[in-house]
């Protein structure tokens, strides 16, 4: 429990504190101290540099620098000017690429914060926080001046590297929190600072002072700041961020009440659970129990399983062949892709439970983790059929799924019959044609229909690269160069291509391709052509139906090129 009458998570608490007035009076109040300032530079060749546990406050300025940054776990790629600030505690890696050249600065230092300040005497602690941590976005110019002069073999005089300091981080502090107000730039960065910094210490105590400290505001002007952006104040955001981390250990673990109390921030259990009921209508003894319809896909897959079980999402992102069509969200495809989706679309459904692969995990996290539980699924961790299953448990479905996946064996049995009586004992490749060149499949996605659901056999290369793994895990695609066949020939060849406009034109230059005309399916006339888009779905409902497709294609000889 938290029970410190300035801490957030506290509803009665007093939100009168000192007043907070920017870079400035920070800067006033603290005392810094140089601790190492190194250049590195070289050319053509891989470097590597490891801290896992950071003692210093650290800037890294990268000038020339083509590698990755990893902090905590989290890989960063880095290929331009860039630069990044964290506080000690943190874990760092920095690898470069071989073949670039490589210029940075590692600047590392120390913070002291008056914890004492009278007439008499002055009492400093080391401050192990900074307003501002991160990727910084420049003034880039500037900052190589002062790193330059910091790193200088001459050496700077004690007073002469505090100015520098005290002039770098001025640089690195934006400009709004500079000035303590919205009015001036770009309104949000307090706003996600102090988000963010909620997200990361949610299990911690967390006081209104130290997030409006980050913001640069007096604390009563940022909760009513906040409230006004987010339509909660900093306490309800907190609270919902602590009980949707709760709800997601209640759902997924089979954690102690009193465990999953001191995971989100809460020492006593018998508060957490008032807390908790309060907030959800149940005890988080029965919570687990509950069944949640109103739920959200963040996957397209998922939202597939969901469908299969019976169950139609209040809003999903949505892909392929659906019996249903919920509302549908726009999202990204891959982790690295901007956030598109607008956060009033999820409030607007008030969702009980959102459902996601690991690539929207981090993002749905960061713009709706307080709006509700979120269920992060892995993607790569196992096949469609154990998809099926967890997705079952969750939303107590278990008997649709054991009843899906009966159907779809007796399904599959009659067409590999089917199959049997017109291809025998074939040889396929699944191949996919995309702007990142040629892949080739195995029994997972595009390939699962042919190699699992009909027991067709694939290339040689692809049968040894699934030895020993799991039927689906393990081994996805394999990138292949047209005329390079060793290994990968087939007597029937399958392409998904992005769009079925150009076939005929597509089949004639491919047949035309002395590379191409090498592989044994295309010099005897048998290759199909099939939909990206609709065998890109791996999820039940889309495999009963690229299961048909394929009986029609293999069984139609007319089908052939």
């Amino acid at each position: 429990m938290i029970s410190h009458s300035n801490a957030v998570d506290s509803p009665d608490r007093d939100e009168e504190g000192s007043e907070h007035h920017g870079l400035e009076l920070f800067l006033e109040d603290t005392l810094l101290e140089l601790h190492q300032a190194d250049l590195i530079r070289f050319d053509d060749k891989e470097w590597y540099w490891s801290k896992p546990d950071i003692a210093h406050h650290t800037f890294i300025y990268m000038h020339k620098f083509t590698g990755k940054l990893m902090m905590n776990g989290t890989e960063h790629p880095v290929n331009r000017k860039s630069a990044f600030l964290c506080t000690p505690g943190t874990a760092l890696e920095l690898s470069s690429d071989a073949g670039n050249e490589t210029e940075l600065y590692i600047i590392s230092y120390d913070l002291f914060r008056a914890a004492e300040k009278t007439d008499e005497r002055r009492i400093y602690e080391r401050e192990l926080n900074f307003p501002v941590t991160g990727w910084i976005q420049g003034p880039y110019y500037g900052i190589q001046r002062i790193a330059a002069q910091l790193t200088a073999e001459t050496g700077q005089p004690a007073h002469k590297k505090k100015l520098l300091m005290t002039e770098l981080l001025t640089m690195l502090w934006p400009q709004e929190m500079q000035t303590g107000t919205e009015a001036h730039g770009d309104a949000n960065q307090w706003l996600q600072l102090t988000m963010q910094y909620m997200r990361d210490n949610y299990m911690h105590e967390i006081k209104l002072e130290k997030l409006a400290e980050l913001a640069g505001m007096h604390p009563s002007y940022y909760s009513q700041l906040f409230k006004s952006r987010m339509h909660k104040n900093p306490i309800e955001y907190l609270t919902h961020l602590r009980m949707n981390r709760a709800k997601e250990l209640l759902m997924a673990s089979d954690m102690r009440i009193r465990d999953v109390a001191r995971s989100v921030g809460y020492r006593d259990e018998f508060y957490f659970s008032r807390r908790f009921r309060n907030h959800a209508g149940y005890a988080p003894t029965t919570y687990a129990k509950q069944v949640h319809r109103n739920i959200v896909s963040l996957s397209y897959p998922y939202t597939d399983h969901l469908m299969t079980l019976g169950i139609t999402p209040c809003a999903a992102q949505i892909q392929g062949h659906l019996p249903h069509i919920p509302k549908s969200l726009t999202l990204p495809f891959h982790a690295y892709e901007p956030w598109e989706q607008g956060r009033q679309a999820f409030l607007e459904v008030n969702p009980d439970l959102i459902l996601t692969k690991d690539n929207a995990a981090a993002k749905a996290m960061e713009h709706i983790g307080d709006v509700a539980p979120i269920i992060t699924i892995p993607w790569n961790q196992t096949d469609m059929f154990g998809h099926l299953h967890t997705i079952a448990s969750i939303v107590d479905r278990t008997q649709a799924a054991n009843d899906w996946l009966e159907r779809h064996e007796r399904k599959a049995e009659r067409a590999r019959k089917k199959i049997r009586e017109t291809v025998g004992q074939a040889t396929v490749a699944v191949c996919t044609l995309t702007a990142k060149g040629p892949r080739m499949y195995s029994t997972r996605n595009f390939g699962h229909v042919f190699y699992r659901s009909l027991e067709l056999n694939p290339p040689e290369r692809i049968q040894s690269e699934l030895a020993g793994k799991p039927p689906g895990v393990g081994f996805n695609w394999m990138s292949i160069t047209p005329g390079e066949w060793d290994g990968l020939e087939a007597d029937i060849l399958l392409l998904a291509v992005p769009s079925l406009k150009e076939r005929e034109s597509l089949l004639q230059q491919i047949t035309a391709d002395p590379l191409w005309n090498q592989y044994p399916a295309v010099r005897n006339g048998r290759v199909h052509i099939i939909n990206w888009n609709s065998w890109v779905v791996y999820a039940p409902y889309s495999i009963n139906i690229q299961l048909d497709e394929a009986v029609t294609l293999l069984t139609n000889k007319l089908s052939f090129m």
